[in-house]
């Protein structure tokens, strides 16, 4: 591995999300703009107390670019060379990656997870990778990175992991905003351009912020598992959330002051989960505290009603 300097600033969001949009922005200098209009929490309607996020609305297709969908291959050199030829084409590669086997992350040789990276370029079995991600995460700083790693390294970086835990799993599939199939979990994946039209997300969700909320809420009270399994994906909400709020305040779409404490609340809203989440394991479920917490989050919402997509 040869790190030679950190990438270009992108919003600080998820994983994923920072990564698209940074893959977006090479040919779509508004992709994030566009990012924090599409920014929107929605559950899927299941009839069970299992939870399924959509964290925003697509924006990897339309008129100039078919979406993105999953490229899967079972052994590294079909891989590697599935990789070259969307570099060549595109000029970069999405590619899915596990934070297990990354140096630079806080996760590394202790935690595994779905992480989105940028190939950029390819040079004498050399791989120029950048991942813009940047968050404080319970298991210690992440910084962005931009280095070269050999074929082994990037191979390594690649090795899939499964099966995932269905939060995770389901957090996969809707991490461009809609179901995409087929995920390929059991196999090194990248992303590519496909052709056809931007399919909607089949099932019933719920996209009302309050009803999302108050779904939630529900599920959080009722399974003392929940707050573990889920808070990732409140996190990942947060800071969409943030970032949003941030957006349109600039732009003079919602007041100023509305924004920031509705961010302020959107803010206290993971580490509240996390709060609970250790606490329920340690057999002290607080239904109560998180009840306080998305009511104090609803409120505050309601005075940006704009934000809403």
């Amino acid at each position: 591995m040869h790190l030679i300097n950190a990438p270009d600033v992108v919003p600080e969001l998820s994983c994923y999300t920072t990564n698209l949009v940074a893959y977006l922005e090479t040919d779509e200098p508004g992709a994030k703009t566009r990012f924090a209009h599409a920014v929107r929490l929605a559950v899927l309607d299941g009839g069970s107390a299992d939870l399924v996020f959509s964290q925003h609305t697509r924006i990897d297709g339309g008129t100039a670019h078919d979406p993105l969908g999953y490229r899967g291959a079972a052994n590294w050199t079909t891989a590697a060379a599935g990789l070259d030829a969307e570099l060549a084409r595109s000029g970069r590669v999405l590619t899915v990656a596990d934070t297990f086997h990354l140096p630079w992350s806080p996760a590394h040789e202790t935690a595994h997870s779905p992480h989105w990276l940028l190939l950029l370029d390819r040079r004498d079995e050399q791989w120029l990778v950048a991942d813009h991600f940047s968050a404080l995460t319970p298991l210690g700083a992440q910084e962005p990175f931009l280095g070269w790693l050999n074929e082994a390294a990037l191979e390594r970086a690649l090795t899939p992991h499964a099966p995932w835990p269905a939060e995770i799993a389901n957090r996969d599939r809707h991490a461009l905003g809609a179901a995409v199939e087929p995920v390929h979990a059991e196999e090194f994946r990248w992303l590519a351009r496909t052709t056809g039209e931007v399919p909607a997300t089949p099932g019933d969700w719920i996209c009302g912020l309050p009803e999302v909320l108050g779904r939630v809420s529900d599920v959080l009270a009722e399974d003392e598992t929940a707050a573990a399994r889920y808070g990732d994906d409140l996190w990942a909400a947060s800071r969409h959330y943030t970032y949003r709020l941030g957006v349109l305040a600039a732009n003079g779409e919602i007041c100023a002051e509305d924004a920031a404490a509705a961010a302020v609340c959107w803010g206290e809203l993971p580490k509240v989960v996390r709060f609970a989440a250790e606490s329920a394991a340690r057999g002290r479920p607080r239904a109560g505290l998180l009840k306080r917490t998305f009511d104090d989050l609803l409120h505050a919402s309601e005075k940006t009603t704009t934000e809403e997509a």
